[in-house]
């Protein structure tokens, strides 16, 4: 099995949890593959005349949170990258590959999303010294530049997660990482003007079939 299987499969995994919470300010999650989607594009298309530009790549999941803030409207339209790391001969060159690719959560950004993550997961084999190396250094790299996205690094193991970034903690469980996520969405939110993504924004929300 390579390695974006096993990404697939964790994918799936985590959507699986994810719909299965309890957190009831989380109206909705979605499989990523939106905006190639001709609801979407056709959205665009027929209220602003434009053709969207077709994305390098996808986001993996899309998590719609009830927003109380109503910083634009009720909700809070998140992207979600996730980049899964086994323990393997390779592994190295994975983590190498993956730093230079960090950026890619921010092109979502563009397309009218409220907040974007990179969601780094670790297979529980993985030694906790390297994971803490690795994470430490992208969590700084975000920081330190002030990138507009959100880092979650988290090792896996059944159905629970050993939080990395943006804190250490212990195991919890995926309530615990929902409730999370939410919070740090809320405080890093699209840097662009409203008027920039405003007509992306409205496609995802009738893509998503949201109010």
């Amino acid at each position: 099995m390579n390695d974006n299987q096993n990404e697939v499969k964790v994918t799936k995994r985590l959507n699986r949890l994810i719909s299965s919470s309890g957190v009831h300010e989380l109206r909705k999650v979605e499989k990523g593959n939106i905006l190639k989607n001709k609801r979407f594009r056709g959205t665009v298309q027929d209220w602003y005349g434009k053709k969207a530009p077709w994305p390098m790549i996808e986001s993996d999941l899309i998590l719609v949170f009830e927003d109380h803030s109503k910083a634009i409207d009720d909700n809070l339209i998140a992207a979600i990258e996730i980049k899964f790391f086994k323990q393997s001969q390779n592994l190295d060159k994975q983590l190498r590959q993956a730093y230079r690719e960090f950026g890619q959560p921010l092109r979502n950004l563009m397309y009218g999303f409220d907040s974007v993550a990179l969601w780094h997961v670790f297979d529980e084999t993985i030694d906790e010294r390297k994971i803490r190396n690795y994470t430490t250094i992208v969590g700084d790299t975000i920081t330190k530049l002030n990138l507009p996205v959100v880092y979650l690094a988290t090792k896996i193991s059944e159905d629970r997660f050993k939080i990395f970034q943006p804190w250490a903690l212990d195991y919890n469980d995926m309530n615990y990482i929902l409730r999370s996520l939410k919070g740090l969405f809320e405080n890093k939110r699209n840097p662009l003007s409203q008027s920039e993504i405003k007509e992306y924004r409205d496609a995802l929300k009738v893509t998503l079939a949201i109010p």
